[in-house]
């Protein structure tokens, strides 16, 4: 039987766009952060089932740090130096954005665990275990930094050609600093990779 045309998937209401207006947008966006927050964690915890015990809840509690230091170190940084450029993305925009590229990461974090779960806590070696940990973190990463690129980047497409280029310069520092700062959490935090002990 078909599904209901009507209602969305959790997926497409996730990463959708959401009501319109200033309040029902702002409360959007905290629900998908909010969500993407839930299923990083959701991805801690099958990394922490290596271990057990307290390292599950230590796992759980890791994972959603870095795309919370992307959004919240990150993405105002990068706000402020686009209005240097007179680019025209407005703060909605922006948290539209960041809520769009931490869904996306959530999404696939999310996605991804109950298979890490089961590699971590099946596999002989601990190397291969953190090998596997990370090919999820970078792989959910890159999909949520294209995500947040692509949502910030699509207001960029009317402006001058100089406030383009001057924009494009501007996201790949960003899209560097995210991904620099995304591996130093994790890695000193996650007790898989050695951090956090």
């Amino acid at each position: 039987m078909p599904a209901d045309e009507g209602a969305p998937s959790f997926a497409k209401s996730l990463l959708g766009d959401g009501p319109e207006g200033a309040a029902g947008a702002l409360r959007d966006d905290a629900r998908r952060f909010a969500t993407a927050l839930a299923l990083s964690a959701l991805y801690g915890l099958s990394i922490g089932t290596r271990d057990g015990g307290l390292s599950i809840l230590k796992h759980a509690a890791a994972v959603p740090l870095a795309p919370l230091a992307v959004a919240g170190l990150g993405v105002p940084a990068l706000f402020i130096v686009l209005t240097l450029f007179d680019a025209p993305v407005d703060p909605p925009a922006a948290v539209k954005a960041a809520a769009r590229g931490a869904a996306t990461t959530g999404l696939v974090l999310g996605g991804l665990a109950p298979a890490m779960a089961l590699f971590v806590t099946t596999s002989s070696s601990r190397i291969g275990a953190a090998f596997s940990a990370g090919l999820g973190l970078i792989l959910a990463g890159a999909f949520g930094l294209r995500a947040f690129l692509g949502a910030i980047g699509t207001p960029l497409g009317r402006a001058p050609a100089g406030v383009r280029t001057m924009s494009g310069f501007a996201l790949a520092g960003f899209a560097i600093f995210a991904t620099a700062l995304s591996a130093r959490v994790w890695w000193s935090t996650l007790p898989i990779f050695g951090g956090g002990q």
